[in-house]
This record gives C-alpha cells, sequence and structure tokens, in this order.
C-alpha cells in the first residue's frame, strides 16, 4: 500500500488493455464467446479503489491541519487528476478530430466536456475511432464527484454511500430494460458503472480499516461470485438470461476484481507472478492509458496512410492479420510517445507541485 506503484498491477493493466483491443480490432470469429470486454470493467474497479484510497489519505491528513481543509484539496486533487489524464486525453481527441472521426467531429463539445457516455449511450450503433470514449467520460465524472462523497460525508456514512452506489448498477440496468428503451447502450451510463466504482472504493475503505491484503474472506467471495458470474454470463450467451438475476450478472464480477486487487496488492509468487512481471507484459502495462486511448483512433489514421491494407488482393485470413499487426505497430508507437512526452513530464510536474 505504500509503494508508489505495484508492478504486478500494472501486469494486469496489461493484459485488461490487450483484450479491449483484440475487442476493437479483432473480427467476431477470432474473439468467439469470450468476454474480452471485461479489461474496461477491471479498469473501473481499480479507478474506484485507486481513487478512494488517495482521497481517504488525503482526508485523514487534512484532519490533522485544524483547520478549514476541504475546498482546498478538492483543488489540489482535481488538478492532480486534470494533469495526469485530461491533457493526455484531449491530445488523443485532438489525434482523433486530425484522422477525421466522424463523430468526435460531429459531437466535439460533447467530448470535450467529457459528457461522451451519454451521447453514446443513446446512439444506435457504436461510434468509429470514438467508441472508448465512454469510459473515460465516466472516470471524469467520477473524479468530480467522489471528492465530495469522501470529504464531506461523515465517516460512518461512507460505507452506506458505497454500498448505494453499487446498488445503482444493477437498478439501471433493470430500469434501462424496462423503462427506456430508447437508450441502445444502457452500459454507457454513468450509474451502471456504479458497482465497479463503488466495489473498488469498499474495497479501499476496508483495507483502510485494516482489513489486510490478500484477505481469506474477500478471495473466498471472489471465487463465489466469479462462479455466480460464469454461470449467468453463459446463460446470457445462449440466449436464455436468468429474468431478474441477470442485472446483478456485472456486480459479481465487480467483486472478482476487488478480489484480484486485493490479491496482488498482496503479490502473487510462482509461475503467475514471473507472467505478470514479464518486461514486455511490464512495458504494456506502462503505456496501458496511451494504448486505450489511441489504439481506436490509430487504424483511421492507417487507413488514410495505407489504404492498401484495405484492397490488396490476399487471404483474406492474412489481410485480417497484416491489418492487425499494423495497427498493433501504430498504436505501440503512439502510446509510448504519449508516455515518454506527455505522461511522464506530467508525473514529474506534478510530484513537484505543491501540497495543499
Amino acid at each position: 500500500m505504500s509503494a508508489p506503484r505495484n508492478t504486478q498491477l500494472d501486469g494486469w493493466r496489461a493484459f485488461a488493455v490487450l483484450g479491449v483491443i483484440w475487442l476493437h480490432w479483432a473480427p467476431r470469429e477470432w474473439r468467439g464467446s469470450l468476454p474480452f470486454e471485461i479489461g474496461l470493467y477491471f479498469f473501473l474497479t481499480l479507478t474506484g479503489f485507486l481513487t478512494t484510497r488517495v482521497l481517504l489519505r488525503d482526508r485523514d491528513a487534512g484532519e490533522k491541519l485544524h483547520k478549514p481543509w476541504r475546498r482546498m484539496a478538492v483543488r489540489h486533487f482535481l488538478k492532480r487528476r486534470a494533469i495526469r489524464l485530461l491533457l493526455p486525453c484531449y491530445v488523443a481527441m485532438l489525434f482523433g478530430w486530425a484522422c477525421a472521426a466522424p463523430d468526435l467531429r460531429a459531437h466535439l463539445w460533447v467530448y470535450l466536456a467529457q459528457l461522451a457516455n451519454f451521447h453514446i449511450a443513446f446512439s444506435p450503433a457504436w461510434p468509429s475511432g470514438t467508441a472508448h470514449y465512454w469510459t473515460l467520460a465516466i472516470q471524469i465524472q467520477f473524479f468530480l464527484l467522489w471528492p465530495l462523497v469522501i470529504f464531506y460525508l461523515p465517516r460512518k456514512l461512507l460505507g452506506p454511500a458505497m454500498l448505494a452506489v453499487v446498488a445503482m448498477a444493477p437498478l439501471t440496468r433493470w430500469a434501462a430494460l424496462n423503462f427506456f428503451p430508447q437508450l441502445y447502450h444502457p452500459g454507457a451510463f454513468s450509474t451502471s458503472a456504479g458497482d465497479y466504482l463503488g466495489m473498488g472504493s469498499l474495497l479501499a475503505l476496508a483495507m483502510e480499516k485494516g482489513m489486510p491484503e490478500g484477505d481469506r474472506r474477500l478471495a473466498q467471495a471472489a471465487w463465489v461470485a466469479f462462479a455466480c458470474y460464469l454461470v449467468l454470463y453463459c446463460f446470457d450467451e445462449s440466449g436464455h438470461p436468468i429474468a431478474g438475476v441477470r442485472h446483478v450478472q456485472q456486480t459479481f464480477l465487480s467483486v472478482v476484481f476487488a478480489g484480484l486487487i486485493s490479491a496482488t496488492l498482496r503479490g502473487f509468487t510462482g509461475p503467475l507472478a514471473r507472467i505478470l512481471d514479464n518486461p514486455v507484459v511490464q512495458h504494456l502495462g506502462r503505456i496501458s492509458y496511451g494504448l486505450y486511448l489511441f489504439h481506436t483512433t490509430v487504424p483511421l489514421a492507417v487507413g488514410k496512410v495505407l489504404p492498401w491494407l484495405w484492397w490488396a488482393d490476399g487471404p483474406p485470413a492474412l489481410m485480417t492479420a497484416l491489418r492487425i499487426l499494423v495497427f498493433a505497430l501504430g498504436s505501440w508507437a503512439a502510446a509510448w510517445l504519449c508516455l515518454r512526452y506527455l505522461e511522464q513530464p506530467l508525473d514529474r510536474f506534478r510530484h513537484h507541485a505543491r501540497r495543499p
């Protein structure tokens, strides 16, 4: 918990972003029925955990000052988040605009205002090159709201508030299915992510209250939740979702990820540790934010620079593999440049900024 960065979490970041990339690049027959999108939900759960952990520490430090501290702490937190996340995000949006991403050009202010998730929720189709911005918008909205919850609520109400956030997600999914048919993508609605963000926050609160890393009871709950998720997912994929219970399917997944984060903080050993600590995996974990930002826009750029990749003769599988290889090289280059010239300098600036 005291380490500035957990390297094994970087390993999971790598696998999470690779799953999302494969979902967006690979044809359906190459993906099968596996839920590669769960990488998105891991990132949201991790966001809830890391954000709440930082805010709880800021609250502890502020309460020791014996003077007004909340407004300054909120400003400082938002400034840190804006420096770390928003500037690279807006650079990626500029790149998407230059590549003529159609929805970004048509609704630029929606994306700049970090409201893309609401726009996408009501859109019949996922927008080309910019579909991934729904999760970033939800995270920014969470960063705006959550400091007020953590800093201003009495401590005894923090747990109930987090449980209420978790409950919002299945309730939103139930309401969207039964009362709001105009919501084409209800998962992009902010409250639909409440179980991931709330469960990560509950983990941070529990650890702040003394729950050890890798807690055995949480691990057992995570395995039970994983089994429940698999059953519900299989029924859903087979076209026979279990009425009523289907809405908590993703909530079970958030428990799985809370247990995974807790176990990772304790540290894995053996073959899994060697995989997570592999230099290639670690590198991908470090550039995972850049990969996520640019991986859907790079194909648009490739289409303008190398249009022959789409119309050249050749075996379809071979041409698909070649396109994915080019996408991978381009996305890696963009993510590395983002890390080298944006994220690392911004991190140094943040660390040298004066704390309140």
